[in-house]
C-alpha cells in the first residue's frame, strides 16, 4: 500500500489545523519528538486523518503543527476523545503558548 502524503491543494475539501506553539529553544526537540510519536502510534489511525507535517523554526523558539483531515466532522471526532485531551495537555506542557486554528487552502503558487 503506498504511503500517502501532505498535498496543499485548494481544490481539496480537506480541513486544515495549523496549531503554533511557542517553547523555550531547550524544549523544542522535545516537543517535535511528542507531535511525531504521537502521530506515529496514534492519531495517524484515526478516522479521517490524512497528514501532519511538523516544524521546527530555526532560533529553536517555535514549533508549527500543520495537520490535515478529510473534514470538519472527522477532526471534531478525533477533538472529542478523551486521550487527545490528554494528548493536548501533554503537548501544551512542553510550550509557553499554544495557538491552534483551523483553515482552508485558498491558493497555492508553485513553480
Amino acid at each position: 500500500m503506498a504511503k500517502n502524503t501532505a498535498v496543499i491543494d485548494p481544490r481539496s475539501s480537506c480541513l486544515t489545523l495549523i496549531n503554533i506553539y511557542e517553547v523555550e529553544p531547550e524544549k523544542q526537540a522535545d516537543l517535535a519528538k511528542a507531535l511525531s510519536e504521537a502521530t506515529e502510534s496514534t492519531i495517524r489511525h484515526q478516522p479521517g486523518f490524512l497528514s501532519v507535517s511538523v516544524h521546527s523554526s530555526l532560533d529553536g523558539k517555535t514549533v508549527v503543527n500543520y495537520a490535515q483531515w478529510a473534514s470538519r466532522e472527522h477532526f471534531e471526532g478525533f477533538m472529542r476523545k478523551p486521550e487527545t485531551q490528554e494528548q493536548l495537555r501533554r503537548f501544551a506542557g512542553l510550550a509557553t503558548s499554544v495557538a491552534p486554528s483551523l483553515y482552508r487552502v485558498s491558493t497555492v503558487h508553485a513553480d
